[in-house]
C-alpha cells in the first residue's frame, strides 16, 4: 500500500493497516550534491579540484552510514513510517535531519555518524575524536560538535511544528511521544563511554541495535500519549511539508564565482541569436496537459496535486521527455511507486510531444 492510498482511505474514513515499515521519503539529498560537485570538479583548478574530492568521499561515507540505518529500520519488521533526510523550515530556523521514524507509541529523531578514528566521550559530554597510526599509537585528538546538542535542537524544532500545526498535539504529548537518538553506523567506529554520564550512554547505539532501542520505546510507553495510524500519517505529512531542497552555491562555496562571472562575460560578447516571440514553459501544450492529468488524478485520490508532481518534476519531465520507466525515474522524486502509480500516463502525454 502506497502512502496515496493510505491518504485516500484516511480520507474516506476505511480502515488503514500499516503490517511493514514504510517510507514515505526515502530520497538522499547528499546524492544530488555529489552529483553538482563531480560536476563542477570538471572544470575547476588542480587545487579546488582536490577539496571538492575530498568533499565528495565525506559526503560518500555519511551516505554509506545513512543506508546502514536504512537497512536496519527496513528490516526491523515494524509497522512504523520513515522519512529520511528532512531539511526543515520553520520561522527563522532550519534543521538538517538524517531520519523520523514515527510509531503509534513514539516518533523517533536520528542522527546518523559515519566517521572513522574512535570517539570518546568524556564525562563532560564533550566528544573527542582520536587519530591512530598501524600501531594503535594516538597521534591526533580532535573536538568535534556534540551530536547529542545537535539532536536536541532537532526535536525542539519538530516540537514546534507539530504543535503549531496539528490541533491535537500538546506539548505534553509531544514530551510523551519525541524522542532523539544517536546512531554510529561506522561497524569500524569504536565508540569509548567509560566516563560519559549514564543519561549520554541512553542517547548513542551502534548501528545494530537500533531495532531492540525501537522495540523498547514502543513496549515502555504503556500509560503514555498514542496514535492511531491515521495520525501517524498526519505527522509525517506535517513534516514533509516543511520540508525545502537545501539548495547549496557550489561555486560561491568554492570561491568560483569569480570565474563563473568572466565565462558568463565571455558569453555574452559572443552574437546571441535572435529570439522572437518567446513561450513560457507554462504555456505550451505538454505543460498544460501535464498540469492537467495532476489535477484531475489529485481530485480523484482527494490528495494535494504536488504530491503526484511539483512544479520543478513536471518542467523536468518537459526537459527529459521520458519514454520509459528508466528514463522517468531519473526525475529526483520519482522512484518505483510513483512510476507503477503514474507513469504509464506521464509517458503517454510525452509521446503525444514528441
Amino acid at each position: 500500500m502506497t502512502f496515496f492510498d493510505v491518504l485516500k482511505q484516511t480520507i474516506s474514513g476505511r480502515l488503514i493497516n500499516i503490517k511493514e515499515p514504510t517510507f514515505i521519503r526515502d530520497e538522499c539529498d547528499a546524492q544530488a550534491q555529489i552529483e553538482k560537485m563531480e560536476e563542477l570538479k570538471k572544470t575547476a583548478p588542480p587545487e579546488i579540484s582536490k577539496q571538492i574530492e575530498q568533499d565528495i568521499k565525506i559526503l560518500s561515507y555519511g551516505i554509506s552510514g545513512e543506508n546502514n540505518v536504512a537497512y536496519e529500520l527496513k528490516h526491523s519488521y515494524m509497522p512504523i513510517l520513515i522519512l529520511r533526510d528532512l531539511y526543515l523550515e520553520y520561522k527563522d530556523l532550519t534543521a538538517q535531519i538524517d531520519y523520523v521514524v514515527i510509531d503509534t507509541k513514539f516518533i523517533l529523531i536520528i542522527e546518523c555518524k559515519t566517521m572513522t578514528g574512535d570517539i570518546e566521550v568524556t564525562n563532560t559530554g564533550d566528544f573527542i575524536r582520536l587519530f591512530k597510526n598501524s600501531a594503535g599509537k594516538i597521534y591526533k585528538k580532535e573536538g568535534i560538535y556534540s551530536p547529542i546538542v545537535q539532536n536536541e535542537r532537532h526535536l525542539e524544532l519538530i516540537k514546534h511544528i507539530l504543535c503549531n500545526d496539528m490541533t491535537s498535539m500538546t506539548e505534553k504529548k509531544c514530551k510523551d511521544l519525541l524522542h532523539s537518538i544517536i546512531v554510529f553506523a561506522n561497524p569500524k567506529t569504536i565508540v569509548n563511554m567509560k566516563y560519559a554520564k549514564a543519561d549520554t550512554k541512553k542517547l548513542i547505539i551502534r548501528c545494530d541495535q537500533l531495532i531492540s532501542h525501537m522495540k523498547n520505546l514502543h513496549d515502555s510507553n504503556k500509560d503514555g500519549y498514542w496514535f492511531p495510524e491515521e495520525g501517524m500519517f498526519r505527522v509525517a505529512e506535517v513534516l514533509a511539508a516543511h520540508h525545502k531542497e537545501n539548495v547549496v552555491d557550489y561555486t560561491q562555496k568554492y570561491g568560483l564565482t569569480l570565474q563563473a562571472n568572466h565565462a558568463e562575460e565571455v558569453k555574452k560578447e559572443q552574437p546571441q541569436p535572435v529570439l522572437t516571440s518567446p513561450v513560457s514553459i507554462e504555456n505550451t501544450a505538454i505543460y498544460k496537459e501535464l498540469r492537467e492529468y495532476r489535477l484531475l488524478k489529485s481530485r480523484e485520490e482527494g490528495i494535494k496535486p504536488y504530491y503526484i508532481y511539483n512544479n520543478n518534476q513536471l518542467e523536468q519531465i518537459i526537459s527529459l521527455m521520458p519514454e520509459t520507466y528508466g528514463e522517468l525515474i531519473q526525475i529526483k522524486g520519482f522512484a518505483d511507486i510513483k512510476c507503477n502509480k503514474y507513469g504509464d500516463a506521464i509517458i503517454n502525454i510525452v509521446k503525444k510531444f514528441k
